[in-house]
């Protein structure tokens, strides 16, 4: 018979094609460049005095790029402040709660965006010098750095949930959970290289805070020594430069102190009591005694808390431009920059120190081996792993009852089989 097969049959006799799955690819960062071939620092093992000596070398070395990195990054979150505060003014809408609450929370957020723009600028330009992309001093430009944060815009979105996810894995580890301080540090030093990861590696979200995780393992008390060391070096360098500010002119500091309470105020009877004038103890009664010493004790948190906002807010540096004598002015000026220079200082060493820490420890990272495969009929998971007290299943007591026989029945002919 040579009559030909129907259409179905043939298709059903045909070799099924194996369906196409499309994997959806991970969500990466919209610039990741090639890593760096090798690490920098020599040696198997991290030592932190290597990672301080490296992030010093870098701070010193990016130390002008860096810079105008901030100060571009600084201008760009001023334009808005600015620009918003004198349209407000034009037209007459600064007075209105509701705007003015708006437009300080738009100001806000957009520093907070700027400081990200400026952070992922600083670490790229590390990269990018290190794998001589780039030279050392030419985003010192302002055209140059101003393009470095606007390529840095793309990034912000990202960084900024980074940042949310880590503070709140943080929190709920160390705070919400279990309140022990001591997680709290682990976890911070868990995520400390989220952002680094980000940029170059391009890993987003949950990937971003498991790989840093990876990555720290093994390395945290290498970075917290780090880090106590850099902050030790930057605390002896501003302790020793108010110091001899200090010594320069000794009148300084009273000068910056709040000045003294008036004659009959409730200030000056606490501050009286103190000092022991108040009067004989018969003069003074014990509930007056009392009162005056708790006054004391407010007037002196009151006084710690006015010298603190005052440094804060720029009054007692108005009291010296009014009072003050050309040495304090010049003297004040001089504190004043050092207190800038050092705020950039620590902002660009811990950025650094980061940087270093993701570059030496990624390559010297090794993927862990592949777990070993499940035994056949053995329950996966941390509920079948706790409970050990289960008897084996009917499977797994099968197979060990025919492994025994084939071991000690090795001699023995097998029964026939029935017609």
């Amino acid at each position: 018979d040579a009559t030909p097969d129907l259409p179905s049959e043939r298709a059903a006799d045909a070799p099924v094609a194996a369906e196409i799955v499309e994997e959806k690819p991970p969500k990466m960062a919209p610039f990741v460049p090639p890593p760096i071939a090798a690490p920098v620092i020599v040696g198997d093992k991290l030592r932190a005095r290597d990672v301080v000596k490296e992030t010093v070398r870098m701070s010193v070395r990016d130390l002008l790029p860096c810079v105008a990195l901030i100060c571009v990054a600084g201008a760009a979150a001023q334009i808005l402040n600015l620009g918003g505060t004198f349209l407000l003014a034009l037209i007459q809408l600064h007075d209105v709660d509701i705007v003015a609450a708006f437009f300080l929370m738009s100001v806000q957020f957009w520093k907070l965006c700027c400081e990200i723009m400026a952070r992922i600028a600083v670490m790229r330009n590390a990269r990018d010098v290190d794998a001589n992309d780039v030279a050392r001093f030419r985003r010192v430009s302002v055209l140059e750095a101003w393009r470095t944060i606007t390529c840095a815009y793309e990034g912000w979105r990202d960084v900024l949930f980074i940042d949310g996810r880590r503070m709140l894995s943080i929190a709920w580890n160390s705070l919400l959970t279990i309140p022990i301080p001591y997680l709290g540090v682990v976890k911070v030093l868990d995520y400390a290289l989220c952002v680094p990861v980000y940029l170059f590696e391009g890993k987003t979200g949950k990937e971003c805070l498991r790989r840093s995780e990876e990555l720290m393992l093994g390395h945290r008390l290498t970075l917290l020594r780090a880090a106590i060391g850099l902050g030790g070096m930057l605390a002896a360098a501003f302790g020793l430069s108010v110091g001899a500010f200090t010594v320069i002119c000794p009148s300084l500091p009273q000068l910056l102190m709040p000045p003294e309470p008036e004659p009959g105020s409730a200030a000056a009877k606490a501050s009286r009591w103190v000092e022991g004038v108040v009067g004989s103890a018969g003069d003074v009664a014990a509930e007056s005694t009392a009162e005056a010493a708790v006054d004391a004790a407010v007037v002196g948190a009151a006084d710690v808390g006015e010298a603190a906002k005052g440094l804060f807010d720029g009054a007692a540096f108005d009291r010296v431009w009014e009072v003050g004598t050309a040495t304090e002015k010049a003297s004040t000026v001089a504190l004043l920059s050092c207190a800038v220079i050092g705020s950039f200082v620590f902002t660009i060493t811990l950025r650094h120190l980061l940087y270093v820490m993701h570059r030496e420890v990624s390559a010297r990272w090794k993927p862990p081996p592949p777990p070993e495969p499940a035994e056949e009929g053995k329950k996966s998971g941390l509920l079948s792993k706790l409970m050990f007290w289960k008897k084996k299943s009917a499977d797994a007591t099968a197979n060990d009852e025919s492994a025994g026989e084939g071991e000690g029945g090795a001699g023995i002919a097998p029964k026939p089989a029935p017609a």
